[in-house]
């Protein structure tokens, strides 16, 4: 056998592997969007990495967890800056209306990002939808 013919077996070999590797991850990709979609319990909670960022100056002074007959869904409840109000921190978060994310290739699910001014603070929550 020359060694020629052992590169191309061994690309060969290469080639299957990548393959085989990207198939089971785009299948498992596929079976956890289905199984959010599907079978998600009240439970069900988007990660961290989904909620919106917190500019500058405010402060982060409460997250939780909140549920209710629809599902749950996490909150966080954060203080703006000095001189700047609720409204004002929720328009430069782009909060100033309920937003829709679309699912994203580590979380294969639509999911909902919305605030309200409570008491001087921003109360922002996230939930799947």
């Amino acid at each position: 056998m020359s060694s020629r013919t052992a590169l191309r077996r061994r690309t060969k070999h290469a080639l299957v592997a990548v393959s085989v590797t990207l198939g089971l991850l785009s299948g498992l990709w596929v079976l956890s969007f289905v199984w959010l979609q599907m079978f998600k319990t009240e439970g069900e909670l988007p990660p961290t990495s989904r909620m919106p960022q917190v500019p500058a100056g405010a402060k982060v002074t409460d997250e939780g967890m909140e549920c209710a007959s629809g599902g749950c869904w996490r909150t966080i409840t954060v203080a703006p800056a000095a001189g700047q109000s609720s409204a004002d921190l929720a328009r430069e978060m782009g909060l100033s209306k309920e937003l829709i994310l679309p699912p994203t290739l580590f979380d294969p699910a639509s999911v909902y990002v919305g605030a309200h001014p409570e008491d001087g603070e921003l109360i922002v929550h996230i939930g799947y939808r």
